[in-house]
């Protein structure tokens, strides 16, 4: 598997990686509507100098995915932040070590930009395996996490 950052060419493989997942199938989808509002959100990732969004991939075909953000922050001394979001595997494609590959790589990616501290989410809802996953490239559940959907 390359890692590498996307193509502006490849916005269809990564929804379709987003929603190739239980809750993605809930939320994910390529209707003309929401295209417009995922390209925009693409091209404003791929052009900022804060946020990257990586793909695994076999020659033409996207096999996995993650986004990462820099964030500055004024605590911790004004560590810079990784936040990762949206990790995904190709489900046909589990259980063989991608993801870890996907994440040590994020890892790297946040030290070379200067971050102190790689955060992310995982869904309460999702199995005991997704959590013991993350636990394994040594993370630890430090904190409780809240969201308010808003409407847009």
């Amino acid at each position: 598997m390359e890692i590498r950052k996307v193509l502006p060419s490849e916005l269809d493989q990564v929804i379709a990686l987003l929603a190739d997942d239980d809750f993605g199938k809930q939320r994910e989808s390529i209707s003309a509507e929401l295209r417009i509002r995922y390209k925009r959100a693409f091209n404003q990732i791929i052009e900022s100098e804060y946020f990257d969004l990586y793909v695994g991939a076999e020659g033409e075909s996207l096999i996995g995915c993650f986004q990462i953000m820099y964030l500055p922050h004024v605590s911790f001394g004004g560590t810079f932040r990784a936040q990762v979001e949206s990790v995904r595997i190709k489900s046909d494609r589990r259980g063989q070590g991608l993801g870890k590959e996907l994440m040590k790589f994020a890892i790297i990616k946040a030290k070379e930009n200067g971050c102190g501290i790689f955060q992310l989410t995982s869904n309460k809802d999702r199995d005991e395996q997704a959590h013991k996953f993350y636990k394994e490239l040594g993370m630890q559940a430090t904190h409780e996490g809240y969201k308010l959907y808003l409407d847009h």
